[in-house]
């Protein structure tokens, strides 16, 4: 969740772009990979169109220059060596935790900060990047924009809070698919000979860079281990729906060992290739999860440093952030949306009746509002309301909650199955918990940052991880973000490896 502007129509325009994603049956193919020296004029209006939006809808750009400089210095290097290496290129490090990476029409590549924290050198994040220049060389994305379409629309839910900003009504069916749909992205998928196809182009491209060719199998035996490594501390399996870099690449390093064969190029272990030192210099310092921007989610409770507000989701909610806004999805179908909306001269009742009700009812069939309720929430003018709405899932029961804050109006917006009325009442404890934060409060959220370790004699896996800031599971986290398999004991004197810490 980003500072101002907050929760504006960015997420109905991103509904309109074909995004880079990667899935769907197929075999690869084991003719030459084909690309076009040029791009249509069209092709590359789609990604100027469609960049600010993204933007927008993924956090914005880190603030870190030295970071995007460098990142920007490896896709250029690549680009160069591609078949449209005097094309328009942009490179942007995207300021999400999440770990992806894609590509759009019209030269632009986005990798997050949190795919660069899981990269153990240059040449593995240069295989990623070179991956998705492949998609754009190859026209993929523009070749598939008229019949490829957006397999979700965002996070569920938050959907109808997007109705005052005009989005679709189609978008808010996915109000009764709440408990299912968190996490979600916008993605629409490559068949698997075009995925093999990016695999061999993007081997081609960072070996006449100078990188090593197999880095990239390093980086997606690493991303396996980690997606494990989440499903284990969620407490389930994977979810193929999570918005990660495998649930759009269901890429495998076997796969890409398979391309560089088809690339015939060869892949000497040299270190230079790798460009280790250079890629821990970089990111040594970088903020690690949650950024201050964004808000910080600590087990059921989320508060902003920036914007100066805390709340707790209640007990059975699991929270999930975003650029655009916050959900709590909970037991049954229900969900919570946060977000927030500035409107002059509005009361907390006023906003309700006049703006945030009349804007869902232009979208989807609703009943009366009902049960109005004022007061205050956290010192602060608040107001209430029950509003039935008619979803592809049947009604539900939208408990609307609306708290003035100077010239802003925080809004929860509660999705309750109908004969739910016991668990709406819990769900009303998250608005009822929102509050301030006094300065003092707001400086001491801090974010975790990456830290690079030069590794001294007798330390082991063990004995670093208890410098990891981590209440859980600090070892198995500290081996997977290394690339350090369950079972090694030793670490060589004078390696660098990355900490987490406070």
């Amino acid at each position: 969740m980003r500072r101002l502007p907050l929760f504006r129509s960015a997420i109905a325009g991103v509904a309109a772009l074909l995004i880079a994603g990667c899935a769907a049956p197929g075999g690869p193919s084991a003719d030459e990979p084909r690309t076009v020296a040029a791009r249509s004029a069209s092709e590359q209006r789609t990604g100027d169109q469609a960049h600010p939006q993204i933007l927008a809808q993924f956090g914005g750009e880190v603030s870190d220059r030295a970071l995007r400089d460098y990142v920007d210095g490896i896709g250029r290097r690549l680009a160069a060596a591609s078949e449209q290496p005097d094309a328009k290129w942009t490179f942007t490090v995207l300021d999400s935790p999440v770990v992806n990476a894609f590509a759009l029409p019209g030269g632009y590549v986005y990798v997050t900060r949190g795919l660069i924290a899981l990269a153990n050198d240059e040449a593995e994040l240069a295989g990623v990047i070179g991956h998705e220049i492949g998609h754009v060389t190859a026209a993929h994305s523009a070749g598939r924009q008229e019949r490829a379409g957006i397999a979700q629309i965002g996070i569920l839910g938050a959907t109808i809070l997007g109705a005052v900003a005009g989005l679709s009504g189609d978008a808010l069916n996915a109000i009764g698919q709440i408990g299912s749909t968190i996490g979600q992205g916008y993605v629409a998928s490559y068949s698997r000979a075009q995925e093999f196809e990016a695999d061999r182009l993007g081997v081609r491209y960072i070996a006449r860079a100078g990188y090593d060719p197999l880095a990239q199998a390093d980086f997606l035996a690493n991303m396996q281990a980690e997606t494990t490594l989440q499903a284990r501390l969620a407490g389930g399996a994977y979810n193929p729906n999570r918005v990660d870099f495998f649930s759009t690449h269901p890429a495998t390093a076997e796969r890409v060992r398979e391309a560089v064969a088809a690339a015939g190029v060869a892949a000497p272990a040299d270190e230079r290739r790798r460009g280790r030192q250079r890629f821990f210099a970089a990111i040594d310092g970088m903020i690690y999860g949650d950024s201050p921007a964004q808000g910080f989610v600590e087990g059921r409770r989320f508060s902003h440093p920036e914007l100066r507000f805390t709340f707790t989701a209640p007990e059975g909610f699991r929270i999930q952030n975003s650029a655009a806004q916050i959900t709590m999805a909970g037991p049954n179908g229900a969900g919570i949306v946060f977000s927030g909306d500035e409107r002059q001269g509005q009361d907390a009742e006023g906003y309700i009746a006049r703006i945030w009700a009349p804007g869902i009812a232009r979208q989807t069939r609703t009943g009366q509002l009902q049960n109005f309720q004022r007061g205050r929430i956290g010192g602060l003018e608040a107001a209430s309301a029950l509003l039935p709405a008619e979803t592809q899932q049947g009604v539900r029961i939208l408990r609307l909650t609306a708290i003035r804050d100077g010239n802003r109006i925080w809004r929860f917006m509660g999705v309750q199955p109908q004969g739910q009325d016991r668990l709406g009442l819990v769900m009303d404890q998250a608005a009822a918990s929102f509050a301030k934060l006094s300065q003092r409060e707001a400086a001491a959220l801090t974010p975790l940052r990456i830290a690079i370790h030069e590794v001294r004699a007798g330390e082991t896996p063990a004995s670093l991880a208890r410098r990891m800031a981590f209440d859980d599971d600090r070892e198995a986290r500290f081996r997977v973000l290394n690339g350090l398999g369950p079972r090694q004991e030793g670490l060589r004197t004078g390696r660098k490896v990355k900490l987490v810490v406070r």
